[in-house]
């Protein structure tokens, strides 16, 4: 945390280096991050560097922080709504959200590791029955390695909320792991 607080104020100095620093080791989640709400690349590369330019050119206004990579993933998140209503004036947030494919980037994550194809199905399959907002939490949590706090920051929820919302996304990916495994191992021993 000493180490981002130090880097953020060096860049708000108008420290080129740390700033371009910034750029290479954060604009990898970024991309992952905001690829959830934004399925054009180009659109995204735009959006994250706007977000970068901004930051640069409002850096002598810009609060301090300990915590570089949340304070990223909500002012991208924060660009990228406000693009998708700008691009989608007449189609609510939450109703675009419920037909996102967000989960493309956490599944390919959880799959890559595994071997078996009909076990990357089934772990697919559960994952598609999460709600987009609970496979966001995930995202957060296990990819960005984010705390309880700062998902809070990143989603504008309570910290509780956080923990239910998570609570209840594992739960329901137990849930329906254990409904499929069973499932699974009479077709490996069949």
């Amino acid at each position: 945390m000493e180490q981002d607080l130090e880097r953020w104020k060096r860049f708000k100095d108008g420290d080129a280096a740390v700033f371009e620093d910034m750029i290479r080791g954060e604009f990898r989640a970024l991309f992952e991050y905001g690829s959830r709400f934004v399925h054009d690349r180009d659109t995204l590369n735009d959006c994250i560097h706007d977000l970068f330019a901004s930051l640069w050119d409002r850096r002598h206004f810009l609060v301090d922080t300990d915590k570089i990579r949340p304070y990223l993933l909500k002012s991208l998140r924060n660009r990228l709504l406000k693009e998708i209503e700008r691009t989608n004036p007449l189609t609510p947030f939450e109703a675009w959200h419920e037909n996102l494919d967000a989960e493309e980037g956490i599944e390919n994550r959880l799959i890559s590791t595994e071997t078996d194809e009909r076990r990357k199905r089934q772990i697919g399959t559960v994952l598609h029955s999460l709600t987009p907002r609970q496979r966001e939490i995930i995202h957060l949590k296990f990819f960005e390695n984010l705390s309880h706090e700062q998902i809070a920051g990143v989603l504008d929820i309570s910290r509780p909320a956080v923990a239910n919302l998570l609570s209840q996304a594992l739960r329901l990916f137990r849930d329906k792991w254990q409904t499929i495994l069973p499932s699974l191992l009479m077709i490996l021993i069949g």
